[in-house]
């Protein structure tokens, strides 16, 4: 009985251990990309499309009013993904995150530094991936809102 239990957990461990070669394959494919960031305010959001691997994100105010857009989404789109949001946290107010799965790819609400950020992304992304990438983005605007008001006070 002993050695059955002994080769069953034996099993187990085997299936959840890391897979090698697709950590490889990951590591391997993040060397080829180098995330550096410019002084291009645009550039910089093209980065962060890649590096995090979505097709396209809106952070909205949480009236609606669109803060930044990777893509050229209409003020429609912000506010459609701000009110499915609000109204969803409103009959579930534990939830952290929607994912949505359309045909060719995912749509993912969630708030974050008192934004709500609307990601469209081939597949989903975990809500630790959605919180970096909010993250940097917080940081890239806050960096953005900062070199605007520098640029205006040298005009001024």
């Amino acid at each position: 009985m002993f050695n059955l239990l002994k080769r069953l957990s034996r099993g187990k461990v085997d299936e959840t251990s890391r897979p090698s070669s697709q950590v490889e394959f990951l590591k391997d494919f993040l060397s080829k990309h180098n995330y550096i960031f410019s002084n291009d305010f645009e550039e910089n959001l093209e980065i962060l499309k890649k590096k995090h691997l979505v097709d396209s994100f809106i952070v909205t105010n949480f009236d609606g009013s669109v803060v930044v857009t990777s893509e050229d989404s209409s003020q429609n789109d912000g506010i459609m993904g701000t009110a499915m949001l609000s109204y969803i946290k409103s009959e579930i107010p534990t939830s952290e995150a929607v994912l949505i799965k359309k045909e060719d790819g995912w749509i993912m609400l969630f708030t974050l530094l008192q934004k709500v950020f609307i990601v469209n992304a081939g597949s989903e992304l975990s809500n630790i991936e959605l919180k970096a990438l909010a993250l940097e983005l917080g940081i890239l605007l806050e960096e953005n809102k900062n070199n605007l008001f520098e640029k205006n006070m040298v005009k001024g």
